[in-house]
């Protein structure tokens, strides 16, 4: 061993990423909001292989994140404060299983949740504000961008519960425990891509509390960086309130995506 080598280094890897790569196990105060959009739309949004689901929907969460842990293969494990986030999924289908493709994820503060980024190519972006706010009878959220321009904004009436026949104890519907994921990292010198790979992950939700159902309405602002508000919302927004264990397992990769085929969704602007 050499003598001038720092201690503990040993044990670190020729690259050290912010957290450990490691699976995740996290209590969350979540609302889920889910409405139908267009076939059009979301064939325009998906990057083959995926294609629409035969009932198009759009999926918004917003959430507390609270006492995180990532446990490494190792058995290291690292915590993390309480931190708010938000995200918007489309249902879709890869082959015979239906899932949810992640368009956008927005992290509030500058370093919180880069590690499924990096292992999974989530499409994480920093958020000056993700806010929940829980007064009761409703609901108020919203979610900003990293300049502090807001994205979505939205009320919860739990009023307007569905009746008992149309009620779920999920917290989230089926097809969102299969996340879809495309892992982009380009090259070093400029000329492709290292890695362009689409990736199964899987979310475990485990309700720890009474859940709440109600309607919400939605503002969205017109963002060329963001441009959440082409994901029209075609029916009526049916939303989930409550506290959840939720555990993220390692992803699974499944196609090489073609790089030239990828949609794009928004242009750089800061």
């Amino acid at each position: 061993m050499n003598a001038n080598r720092p201690r503990g280094a040993m044990a670190m890897p020729v690259f050290a990423p912010l957290f450990s790569p490691g699976t995740e196990s996290v209590t969350v105060r979540w609302l889920t909001a889910v409405y139908p959009t267009t076939e059009d739309i979301a064939a325009a949004v998906l990057p083959r292989p995926l294609s629409p689901a035969a009932s198009p929907e759009v999926l918004i969460w917003v959430a507390e994140f609270i006492g995180a842990s990532f446990t490494a293969g190792d058995g290291t494990v690292e915590t993390r404060p309480a931190y708010m986030q938000a995200g918007i999924n489309l249902r879709c289908r890869h082959g015979d299983t239906e899932g949810a493709y992640a368009i956008g994820t927005y992290v509030e503060g500058l370093n919180h949740g880069i590690l499924g980024r990096e292992l999974f190519g989530l499409p994480k972006k920093q958020s000056r504000n993700v806010h929940l706010h829980d007064h009761g009878r409703q609901l108020d959220f919203a979610v900003s961008n990293a300049a502090g321009a807001t994205l979505i904004n939205g009320t919860v009436d739990h009023a307007a519960t569905p009746p008992a026949e149309e009620r779920t104890p999920a917290i989230v519907p089926d097809w969102f425990t299969t996340q879809f994921t495309a892992k982009i990292i380009p090259s070093a010198d400029g000329a492709g891509f290292d890695i362009s790979r689409l990736v199964r992950i899987p979310f475990a939700f485990t309700v720890t509390g009474p859940l709440r159902q109600g309607e919400a309405s939605l503002e969205f602002t017109e963002s060329g960086s963001d441009p959440l508000h082409i994901l029209a919302v075609k029916g009526s927004v049916r939303t989930t309130y409550g506290h959840a264990r939720l555990d993220i397992d390692y992803g699974t990769y499944l196609d090489h995506l073609d790089p030239a085929d990828l949609p794009t969704f928004g242009a750089p602007h800061w």
